[in-house]
């Protein structure tokens, strides 16, 4: 018995087709309905497509721009922090030659981890330790001097402006995905429409597919992006940004000599799936495998010692 699901089924809405490659298969399909249109009788599927194609098209456009900003951002924000632990990192020896020692108690209260508070922790973390040492500076401004406390509070405050942009941001590229994905799958609908009429007035044809159908366009040249990286013992970091699609997938290596922890955030949260790779070992999780939105990638080494792995990113 042949399966009647593909008749009830919205053909082209595939997670192997991207959404770039259906909007050209649709414009090469309207093209074709135009050339072998008898009677005129594909008009209004015509118009119906074209207007599907286009409003995919500006979904996938307005993403594109607001992807841009949203990386932009990135860079803007992780400018402002880096410049924080540059100027902290310098501070620390002015302050504790005035506390006369690192073992003076008023030091110790105000840089108690040094510089492992700023480097290699979490935004959170971060925002955390800048917000309580400036409370500290203020404590003891009498001994550091306004200067510091004054630096440190504009550029805190440039960061968190930066933060708050960058997250705002990143949420339009979320909600750009979702539009995104309606538009797609509208436009899929009204083409899988076109197939079952096409099909229709063209009953036992061997070459109205072909004629009305470049299926070639669908499917793309495989890219893959290899991403390497040695983490330190009990880290916690981002590996990369990510465009998501859950026809893309990761083939992650442990070439290390301890366990490896991958998994996906959104919106700078964790969320889904963690995948712990032993040394040696070798997945290939999809992005679906992790969750089902994402734009960021992580590894954690939980372990005592540094470990070492390469990441495929395959589309």
């Amino acid at each position: 018995m042949e399966n009647l699901n593909v008749f009830f089924d919205s053909i082209f809405n595939k997670e192997r087709i991207t959404h770039e490659r259906m909007y050209t298969f649709a414009i090469d399909h309207i093209s074709r309905m135009q050339t072998n249109n008898p009677g005129d009788i594909y008009n209004i599927q015509i118009g119906l497509t074209q207007t599907a194609a286009d409003k995919l098209k500006s979904k996938i456009t307005k993403q594109t721009g607001d992807t841009g900003t949203r990386i932009g951002g990135t860079s803007a924000k992780d400018g402002k922090r880096a410049a924080i632990e540059f100027y902290v990192g310098n501070q620390i020896g002015v302050a504790r030659g005035a506390f006369g020692g690192k073992a003076d108690p008023r030091f110790i209260e105000t840089f108690p981890e040094l510089m492992n508070a700023v480097y290699g922790v979490t935004d959170v973390t971060f925002d955390t330790n800048i917000a309580a040492l400036i409370t500290k500076a203020h404590k003891y401004v009498a001994v550091l001097g306004s200067d510091f406390e004054d630096t440190l509070t504009t550029m805190y405050a440039e960061y968190t402006t930066a933060d708050s942009s960058h997250v705002t941001e990143t949420t339009a590229v979320s909600t750009d995905k979702t539009t995104e994905a309606e538009a797609a799958l509208a436009l899929s609908d009204q083409m899988t429409d076109n197939a079952a009429d096409i099909g229709k007035n063209n009953r036992r044809s061997t070459t109205a597919q072909a004629l009305y159908f470049n299926v070639s366009l669908l499917e793309g040249a495989q890219t893959k992006q290899v991403k390497k990286g040695t983490p330190e013992a009990h880290t916690d970091k981002d590996i990369c940004e990510i465009e998501y699609a859950g026809s893309k997938h990761t083939k992650i290596q442990n070439k290390g000599a301890v366990k490896l922890i991958f998994g996906m955030k959104l919106l700078n949260v964790k969320v889904g799936r963690e995948f712990t790779v032993l040394p040696n070992e070798t997945i290939n999780p999809s992005f679906l495998d992790y969750f089902t939105n994402g734009d960021t990638l992580y590894v954690i080494n939980p372990e005592d010692s540094i470990g070492m792995y390469q990441m495929d990113i395959i589309s």
